[in-house]
């Protein structure tokens, strides 16, 4: 993937959409099973500690915006740890495409917007070293 052409802070700005997308694919459908009598469905929400990604999601957002308005920041939240929180969004999606059978559109969608933030975080986060 080549992220020459964009600006340090359109890949901060990048990142941080595709973070708040994750988030919002954690509230579509995960898993489910059509049948002729009925289905069932479940959310990213339904599922175990689904509260830590979104927490881990958005804070990982806001600190990838905040640095790419060029808002200050403390020295502990710097791209290194926004970076981090984002892979660990990767992780728990992969973590639950292998773990569920009957996946539906929400964790395919997180799946993706988890691994664009954290080429993009990444990308920063080289660039900086």
């Amino acid at each position: 993937m080549n992220l020459g052409g964009l600006t340090r802070e359109q890949k901060l700005l990048g990142a941080a959409i595709a973070n708040v997308l994750f988030v919002i694919s954690i509230f579509l459908k995960w898993q489910g099973r059509d049948t002729p009598i009925g289905g069932f469905s479940l959310s990213g929400q339904d599922l175990d500690s689904w509260w830590i990604a979104l927490v881990i999601a958005l804070l990982a957002a806001a600190i990838f915006a905040a640095d790419a308005l060029r808002f200050e920041l403390p020295s502990a939240a710097g791209i290194g740890v926004a970076t981090y929180l984002t892979s660990l969004t990767l992780f728990y999606s992969l973590i639950w495409m292998f773990a569920l059978d009957d996946r539906k559109y929400g964790l395919f969608l997180a799946l993706i917007f988890s691994a664009a933030a954290t080429a993009l975080a990444t990308a920063v986060w080289r660039e900086e070293r």
